[in-house]
C-alpha cells in the first residue's frame, strides 16, 4: 500500500512538473504528457516494439532459447515490414499449400520479393492419350490473393507470381520419350505456357526431378522462348554441386541456358544430410560460396542465380535419423526443453542446440538471424538474387532482413 500512494504522489509531481513546462515553454511539451496519459504507461513497452532486430541486439552468434521466444512472431510496424533492405540481386519467395501462413506472409512484406512462387502445380504424363500431359493444381489458385500482393506500380515491380511446375510420379521412360520427340517436347511446352496465360501469371518456376539438366536444354530452350513471347519468365531450379556427384549444370552450360532461362534458383541446402552425416550444417557457408562460383566462375550472369536459403532445419537423432523441423516446431522444442546453450558453428555460420527427448539424444541445427544475415551478406557480395524455401517454414521475424 505505502509503495503505490509513493507512485501516486511522483506521479502528481511529474504531472505538475510538466504542466509548468507547458506554461513556460511551447505546446509540444504539452503533446508528449498527453501522448504519455493516454497510453497508460504503456508507451515505452510500444516505442521497445517498434526497435528493429537490430536495435534489440537479435542478430548476433550469442543467443538464448528465450530471445528466440520472446521475438521471434513480431513484426517491425506494418510500413516498415515491407522495406526492401536486401541489395543484391531480386528475391524469390516459395509458398506452400501445407504451409499456409506463408500466404500471410508475402502480403505482410509486400515489397520484398520481386517474385512469389506459390507450390501448386503438377505436371502429369499420360503415354497412352494423344494429349499426353496434363495438370493438376490449379484449385489451389486464389485470384483474390493474388491481387493482394502483385504490384500495380510499373516502376516499382514486385510480387510477380511464378507459380512452381513439377514433374510428378515420372519414369525414366517418361524423361526419355519428352526429351526424344520435339512434337512431345512442343505440347509439353505448350500446356505450361497456355496455362501461364489463362491465369495471367507472370511465368513460372520450373522443377523437373532430374540431377542433369543439361540433358534438357532443347525442351527448355522451347518452354522459354514460348514464355518470352508471351512476355512472361522462366525461372529453372537447380540442383547445388555435391562431393562425387556430377553438377547439373557446367558454367559454360549455365551461360548458354542464360539465353533462354531469366532466373536459376540453386537449392543449396541440405548439405550434411546429402552427405550421409550423422549431425551438420544445412547449407555450410562455404559451400554455398562454392555453388556460386561454380556456376558463375565470372560476374556474367550472376544476378540471374537465385541462391538458396533454407527456412526450416533438421533434427538429427542419436547420430542415427534426421528429420526436417520448420519453424513453429522449433518453437515448441526451445519452450519445452530450454537448451542452456546454442552454439555458434564458426566454420558453417550455423546455430545448433542438444536437447534429450525419452531418452534420445537430438541435435537441431537451425537457421537464425545472424545464419541468415552472414547468407544475404554473401549474395549482396557477389551480387545474386535469392530464393527462399519456405516461407511459411520460417519464423516471422526472420524477413525482416529482406
Amino acid at each position: 500500500m505505502y509503495s503505490n500512494l509513493n507512485k501516486h504522489y511522483l506521479f502528481i509531481i511529474h504531472l505538475l512538473v510538466f504542466l509548468l513546462l507547458c506554461i513556460s515553454h511551447n505546446n509540444n511539451i504539452f503533446l508528449i504528457l498527453k501522448k504519455q496519459i493516454n497510453c497508460g504507461g504503456s508507451c515505452v513497452l510500444a516505442d521497445e516494439e517498434q526497435k528493429s532486430i537490430y536495435e534489440k541486439d537479435l542478430v548476433s552468434t550469442s543467443i538464448t532459447y528465450q530471445e528466440i521466444i520472446d521475438h521471434h512472431d513480431r513484426f517491425l510496424k506494418p510500413n516498415a515490414s515491407a522495406i526492401k533492405y536486401f541489395d543484391g540481386g531480386p528475391t524469390l519467395a516459395y509458398v506452400t499449400p501445407w504451409n499456409s501462413h506463408g500466404y500471410d506472409i508475402v502480403k505482410m512484406v509486400k515489397g520484398k520479393f520481386e517474385y512469389v512462387s506459390p507450390v501448386w502445380y503438377n505436371i502429369i504424363r499420360r503415354p497412352h492419350l494423344r494429349n499426353k500431359y496434363d495438370l493438376t493444381g490449379a484449385h489451389d489458385v486464389d485470384q483474390t490473393w493474388i491481387s493482394e500482393i502483385r504490384s500495380n506500380n510499373k516502376k516499382q515491380k514486385y510480387g510477380k507470381i511464378v507459380p512452381r511446375f513439377r514433374t510428378q510420379s515420372w519414369t525414366e521412360t517418361d524423361y526419355l520419350s519428352l526429351l526424344s520427340s520435339h512434337d512431345e517436347m512442343q505440347q509439353f511446352a505448350k500446356v505450361l505456357a497456355d496455362e501461364c496465360h489463362t491465369q495471367n501469371f507472370d511465368g513460372l518456376v520450373l522443377e523437373m526431378g532430374i540431377a542433369s539438366i543439361f540433358l534438357l536444354r532443347d525442351l527448355v530452350q522451347e518452354l522459354g522462348e514460348l514464355l518470352h513471347q508471351q512476355g512472361k519468365e522462366l525461372i529453372l531450379v537447380v540442383s547445388p554441386i555435391r562431393t562425387g556427384v556430377p553438377p547439373s549444370l557446367t558454367a559454360a552450360q549455365f551461360d548458354d541456358f542464360s539465353f533462354f532461362v531469366d532466373r536459376f534458383s540453386v537449392m543449396v541446402y541440405d548439405y550434411s544430410t546429402s552427405l550421409g552425416n550423422s549431425q551438420g550444417p544445412n547449407a555450410d557457408i562455404n559451400w554455398v560460396e562454392d555453388n556460386i562460383l561454380h556456376f558463375t566462375p565470372t560476374s556474367r550472369n550472376r544476378d540471374k542465380l537465385l541462391l538458396g536459403l533454407n527456412m526450416y532445419g533438421t533434427d538429427y537423432l542419436d547420430s542415427k535419423r534426421s528429420d526436417p523441423i520448420i519453424g513453429k516446431d522449433i518453437i515448441k522444442i526451445l519452450e519445452k526443453h530450454k537448451p542452456k546453450k546454442i552454439t555458434w558453428d564458426k566454420v558453417s555460420a550455423e546455430h545448433h542446440f542438444e536437447y534429450v527427448k525419452t531418452g534420445v539424444k537430438h541435435d537441431v541445427w537451425f537457421p537464425t538471424l545472424k545464419s541468415l544475415e552472414q547468407r544475404i551478406l554473401l549474395a549482396e557480395d557477389y551480387g545474386t538474387g535469392l530464393s527462399l524455401w519456405e516461407v511459411g517454414q520460417g519464423l516471422d521475424y526472420f524477413y525482416e532482413l529482406f
